[in-house]
């Protein structure tokens, strides 16, 4: 009896410590936390303050793989509680979708973590865009979901062309327009706020047109 007591609590032991893993892979959570104490070295170490903040060890991870790679301007222009807030609301669409746990742990990190589309201004359109699509794609499978929010994106902004510098999801929705950059930016930001990876696709030139282009 005790030995099956001894084994079971050695299970939930090994599962917890699992479970706290944001990178799961040893050499690979090595490699990232390299490359974050080099970033550090950069940007000074002010820039990260996770004080008062109650970080776990998996929102821990995911803050180290966000700084070790996101661009200088974005660990120095907004605070660490800024990133720690989106990747709460990141993480929690594992849980409360029904895709979360089937996305693949490293399309997760690359495509649904960053709050990084383009160029444009970071805001707080995460946190706000899952608490009105998580309620309106509920119950539909992800194939669906995609296709529900690619409504909810065009229900909310027009295309309308401009050279001005890529605008944020939240200023998207106040005008109400934005050309294919911003569009794209937009449903990107709507996709990943419920967990599903997506990414911006870009060509610097259509042939036919002389002219660039992103969706």
């Amino acid at each position: 009896m005790k030995k099956i007591l001894l084994s079971l609590f050695l299970t939930v032991v090994c599962l917890s410590s699992y479970a706290q893993h944001f990178i799961t892979d040893p050499n690979f959570r090595q490699k990232v936390e390299s490359a974050f104490q080099s970033k550090m070295k950069v940007i000074g170490k002010k820039f990260y303050n996770t004080k008062g903040l109650r970080v776990s060890p998996e929102e821990e991870e995911a803050l180290h793989f966000l700084y070790a790679y996101m661009p200088i301007a974005d660990a120095t222009d907004y605070p660490t509680a800024y990133h720690l807030k989106n990747i709460r609301t990141a993480l929690r669409t594992r849980t409360s979708m029904p895709w979360g746990k089937k996305v693949p742990e490293l399309l997760f990190r690359h495509f649904v973590l960053p709050m990084r589309v383009n160029n444009e201004p970071l805001d707080s359109s995460r946190a706000i865009f899952y608490r009105e699509l998580s309620e309106r794609v509920k119950g539909l499978p992800m194939k669906d979901a995609i296709l529900e929010v690619n409504h909810w994106c065009h229900e909310r902004v027009t295309y309308e062309p401009s050279d001005a510098r890529t605008s944020s999801p939240l200023q998207s929705i106040r005008t109400g327009r934005g050309r294919c950059g911003e569009e794209s930016t937009f449903t990107v930001a709507a996709l990943r706020s419920i967990g599903i990876p997506a990414r911006q696709v870009y060509t610097p030139r259509w042939a036919h047109t002389d002219d660039n282009h992103a969706w």
